[in-house]
C-alpha cells in the first residue's frame, strides 16, 4: 500500500536552519550524551573511529558497502573504490585508506571475499559494523525528532531497510560538505585527534543556549583532564596535550593556575561546535527524508496514529 498524498517523508533541514530552532540545543545534548554512553559501552570499538579521518571513511566504508548491498553492479569495499570516492577531499592518502582497510579487517568491521580480480582484494562490512552504524544513525534520528517532534526513529523502527539508504547518501553529502571534514581550526584541534570528539561532546552538551552577542566566558565547573583521560582511554599526556592546545587558543581556562578552580570555555567554541554538529544533522535529515521517498516506506503507518 503506498501512502496517501498527506503523508510527507519527514522534514529536512539546512545547517543555519537547524542551529535557529528553538529545541535544536535540546536534540543536540541529547544526541551528545548518547554517543559518550555508546563511547563508555563501547570502548574498544569507538577507538578505531575515534579521530574525524578514521570517523569519515568508516562512514565511507559502510556506505559502498549498502550501495552494493541494494546493488550488485555498484562497487564493492575495496581501497581502489574508496580512494576514488575521496577524490577531490584530500580527507586521506592512498597508503592511509590502505592502512585503515587492514586495521578493519584485522579488527572485525570489514571480512574479505573472493573475487576473480587479482589487482583489489574487496570486502564486505560485518554484521558488527552494520550494528554499530545503525546505534549511531538511530542516535541523530532521535536527537532531530527532538528538535521538530518528528517520527523518524519510530519509522526507521518499522522500517529498518531505510537504513541501507539513507546512511550512503548521508556519507556522500559529508564528503560533499568542506564545512564538515575542513572544519575551523578550533574544531579540528579537538576532532582531528583521538576522543577529542568525545571531549567536545562532554564539554558542551549541558551549555544552555548562547546569545547572539554573547562574548563572556562561560563556567563549566571543574574539569580535571586526568579524568577525561580515564574516562576515554587516553593518556595522561594526549589528554594534557589536547587541553593544553586549546588553553593556548583561548578556547579554554581555569580560574587559577595548573588547572585548576573553575574551568570555562570561549563562546566562539561553543558556537562553532553547535554549527559543526548542525551540518552533520541536516545531513541526516536530508539523507533520511530522500530514503522516505522510496515507494516502500508507508509513511500512512504513522501518520494515521
Amino acid at each position: 500500500m503506498h501512502p496517501p498524498a498527506s503523508a510527507a517523508p519527514p522534514l529536512a533541514y539546512t545547517a543555519d536552519c537547524l542551529v535557529r530552532m528553538g529545541r535544536f540545543r535540546d536534540g543536540l545534548a541529547s544526541a551528545a550524551r548518547e554517543l559518550l554512553e555508546t563511547h563508555l559501552a563501547l570502548p574498544q570499538e569507538v577507538h578505531y573511529v575515534a579521530d574525524l579521518q578514521r570517523w569519515l571513511l568508516s562512514q565511507m566504508t559502510v556506505a559502498m558497502h549498502f550501495e552494493n548491498y541494494l546493488d550488485p553492479a555498484a562497487p564493492p569495499i575495496s581501497a581502489k573504490n574508496l580512494v576514488r570516492a575521496l577524490v577531490g577531499t584530500e580527507i586521506a592518502s592512498r597508503n592511509t585508506v590502505y592502512g585503515f582497510l587492514q586495521e578493519l579487517k584485522r579488527y572485525g568491521f570489514v571480512v574479505p571475499l573472493p573475487s576473480d580480480d587479482r589487482r583489489q582484494r574487496i570486502f564486505r562490512a560485518t554484521e558488527m559494523s552494520e550494528r554499530l552504524i545503525r546505534r549511531y544513525f538511530d542516535i541523530h534520528l532521535r536527537a532531530l525528532d527532538i528538535v521538530d517532534d518528528g517520527q523518524r526513529y519510530a519509522l526507521s523502527c518499522r522500517h529498518p531497510d531505510i537504513l541501507f539508504r539513507a546512511q550512503p547518501r548521508f556519507a556522500r553529502l559529508l564528503l560533499a560538505q568542506d564545512d564538515w571534514h575542513k572544519p575551523p581550526q578550533n574544531i579540528a584541534k579537538f576532532v582531528r585527534s583521538d576522543s577529542g570528539s568525545s571531549i567536545l561532546h562532554d564539554l558542551i552538551k549541558g551549555i544552555p543556549p548562547l546569545s547572539t552577542d554573547m562574548t563572556s566566558p562561560i563556567g563549566v565547573g571543574k574539569v580535571s583532564p586526568n579524568a577525561f583521560s580515564l574516562r576515554y582511554r587516553i593518556s595522561r599526556t594526549h589528554a594534557a596535550r589536547l587541553f593544553g592546545l586549546a588553553r593556548e587558543a583561548g578556547l579554554v581556562g581555569w580560574t587559577k593556575d595548573s588547572n585548576r578552580g573553575d574551568c570555562w570555555i570561549s563562546p566562539d567554541l561553543v558556537y562553532a561546535y553547535r554549527h559543526w554538529q548542525a551540518v552533520k544533522l541536516a545531513a541526516v535529515s536530508q539523507a533520511f527524508h530522500e530514503a522516505c521517498l522510496n515507494p516502500d516506506v508507508e509513511l500512512c503507518e504513522l501518520v494515521s496514529g
